[in-house]
């Protein structure tokens, strides 16, 4: 049986031994690019806007070229290295 399950770093959690056969794990870190929590969502709703723009058909590519413009600008001013 796979379960996947993600913890974030802040999170304590327990692993109980295996008692039967064998226990596989992956470890990789996720960092965000964007440390404010209210920037982050404001341009995750406007990724689903401009997605769900794409997938109407109803934009013309200009419209879609500058808002991905906009989007890609704002990730660069609010990344935090």
């Amino acid at each position: 049986m796979f379960c996947p399950i993600l913890y974030p770093s802040s999170s304590l959690h327990k692993v109980t031994p295996v008692t039967r056969g064998e226990r596989l794990a992956v470890i990789t870190w996720i960092q965000r690019m964007v440390s404010d929590a209210a920037t982050r969502a404001s341009l995750h709703e406007l990724d689903e806007v401009i997605q769900a723009l794409i997938a109407s058909g109803t934009a013309r590519r200009t419209e879609l070229d500058k808002l991905h413009h906009v989007y890609h600008n704002l990730i660069r001013q609010f990344t935090t290295l």
